[in-house]
């Protein structure tokens, strides 16, 4: 260990130590230096992080030993040792999101989970430190090749932050330390956000919830690796970074694909991608006795209920209104893939015709049910295929400009509004008996004006609307029409994501 100041701090870590845990110290970071193989700056930033939580750990009373045996360098593999490069072709559904882009925009989402304690921030360090090894589809960044963008996996650490700032600020890919995911911190709370890139909501709940089993694990709590939680240490299967979207049948052409333009909300669109949050958090077992009494899902609950409180916000009378709900596609064929794994429909029915909630329950129920089945959504990747392999060889500056008109403006202008419902999160008991509330956030594309989505833990549904616009009608109806259902909610306001 050559730089002084990292010296100076490994000193600090000795005093008041016996000789033989002196030489305890001395060989666990000679040990450490040893298995990093890392341009200066980063060398720096990874044995820092390991300072800073053996510090830490020792100020807590630990034994040397512990300390050792809690940070133990196995951990690490050879993962910033070798710096094995991969290079993975997008799959079908990322492959417009970096050629799609505008300014300002980008496709990006956000998993939180609200523990019961706050966050230690040097042992979270060194969570993610050990984790990202066994997620070689997200240590990546985006490049760019002729024909089409793709990811080159990278062994430069990743630093969590704390949260200062609005929510899925688009991610600068001109920074030395840019990934194509963060993580941050806010008191009780451990946020993921992903450049959709990467993956789906449900790749994402399987990175958050191993992430969350080594923090955990590394202040003294021992999660079994179970539902969905990947061992850090453990062969990477290949079947985790398959485009499932090339195994696709299906006969689809390009009429499957296209749904009319749909009506927008009202209200000032604001450049920040996520201006206002609102959370409503609801009960789980109230949820569904309101769902059984309407005989439905709680998506097509949630659903009918958005329609109705958009109708206010919608200036013409006359016209199609359309929700896109994704379809998790892993439920068809129980895919291994951490990659994007998600189709969607449009639910759609006509302002005039919003009306009746009961009648809106049915329509949504069915359409639902039609539109969402596997015959259907295999039509809708057996045309994503289509429509990307009819620009394989189009150069990638051209593929640029058609994607940005059908994907940036004919796409989002098909969609009214978004839901989308994670469901019942599946966590092993033990991790679930630490969390408070989940939460799940997308920002809106343009011309869109706003955002819902759903998670699930434990006893607590969290109802999230995301907003970029200075129209607050739809909350406001949202809010009404579960007090008129009898619905008891808490809401829970942006200000928690503010400086």
């Amino acid at each position: 260990m050559k730089n002084k100041k990292l010296e100076f701090e490994k000193e600090k870590l000795k005093v008041g130590l016996n000789n033989s845990d002196i030489k305890k110290v001395d060989n666990f970071f000679d040990e450490l230096d040893a298995s990093i193989k890392l341009p200066p700056a980063f060398r720096k930033q990874l044995i820092n992080d390991y300072l800073k939580a053996f510090e830490y750990l020792e100020n807590k009373n630990y034994s040397i030993n512990k300390i050792i045996r809690l940070l133990d360098l196995n951990d690490l593999g050879s993962f910033y040792y070798e710096n094995e490069r991969r290079y993975l072709e997008l799959d079908n559904a990322a492959i417009v999101y970096p050629l799609g882009m505008r300014q300002h925009e980008m496709p990006m989402f956000r998993l939180s989970a609200k523990l019961k304690k706050n966050i230690i921030p040097e042992l979270l360090q060194i969570a993610l430190d050990i984790t990202i090894k066994r997620f070689p589809g997200f240590a990546c960044t985006v490049k760019n090749g002729f024909f089409w963008n793709y990811l080159e996996t990278n062994n430069k650490p990743i630093q969590i932050e704390e949260e200062k700032d609005i929510p899925c600020k688009p991610i600068s890919r001109l920074s030395r330390t840019y990934r194509s995911f963060r993580v941050f911190y806010f008191k009780s709370r451990i946020s993921i956000e992903f450049f959709h890139v990467l993956t789906d909501g449900n790749g994402g709940l399987i990175f958050l919830k191993t992430l969350l089993r080594e923090y955990f694990r590394l202040i003294g709590t021992l999660i079994p690796i179970e539902n969905g939680i990947l061992d850090i240490n453990g062969t990477i299967d290949e079947a985790e970074l398959v485009n499932e979207f090339k195994n696709a049948k299906g006969n689809g052409d390009f009429n499957t694909f296209v749904d009319g333009r749909s009506l927008q909300l009202k209200g000032k669109r604001i450049k920040a991608p996520m201006s206002k949050i609102i959370h409503f958090v609801l009960n789980v077992d109230e949820l569904k006795k309101i769902t059984k009494k309407y005989n439905c899902t709680v998506t097509t609950y949630i659903c009918a209920l958005m329609f109705l409180a958009a109708k206010p916000c919608i200036k013409k009378k006359e016209g199609p209104f359309n929700i896109q709900i994704p379809v998790n596609m892993r439920k068809f064929n129980k895919s291994k893939t951490l990659r994007n794994y998600s189709m969607y429909f449009n639910a759609s029915v006509n302002v005039k015709d919003i009306s009746n909630k009961e009648d809106l329950i049915k329509e949504i129920g069915k359409q639902i049910k039609e539109k969402g089945s596997l015959e259907n959504m295999g039509k809708m990747m057996e045309t994503t295929g289509k429509l990307i392999n009819s620009l394989s060889l189009v150069p990638r500056f051209l593929k640029n400009i058609v994607l940005q008109l059908v994907y940036g403006s004919f796409a989002n202008s098909m969609i009214g509004l978004s839901l989308s419902n994670l469901g019942n999160i599946d966590m092993p008991k033990k991790l679930k008996e630490e969390i408070d509330k989940m939460y799940f956030l997308l920002s809106p594309g343009s011309p869109n004006r706003a955002t819902a989505t759903m998670a699930t833990i434990n006893k607590s549904v969290v109802f999230t609307i995301v907003k970029n616009s200075d129209d607050d009608t739809f909350e406001n109806k949202i809010n009404e029409l579960f007090k008129k259902d009898g619905l008891k909610f808490k809401v829970e306001g942006s200000v928690d994501y503010e400086a």
